[in-house]
């Protein structure tokens, strides 16, 4: 439980990644192709940066909500 003392770390504040499984981070890559497929059918693609947060991701690195904090924060846009 926070109290208000307490303050949860931010999503851009270096933390010690869990370990993910194989079968997570394969988990992890096919969700972000059909990501990025689906973004090709639109006619556009992920940025480079985005692509690099991505890899992150799949590689356990980052969480799906630090990808996205930092991508809001990237381009302006409020961070939750």
């Amino acid at each position: 439980m926070t109290t208000q003392n307490q303050s949860r770390p931010s999503p851009t504040t270096p933390r010690t990644p869990p370990e993910i499984t194989p079968a997570e981070r394969a988990r992890r890559a096919k969700s972000i192709h059909s990501i990025r497929q689906s973004q090709r059918i639109e006619g556009g693609d992920i940025s480079p940066h985005a692509q690099e947060l991505f890899a992150q991701y799949v590689d356990g690195t980052l969480t799906l909500d630090e990808v996205g904090a930092r991508l809001r924060e990237r381009y302006g846009l409020p961070v939750k």
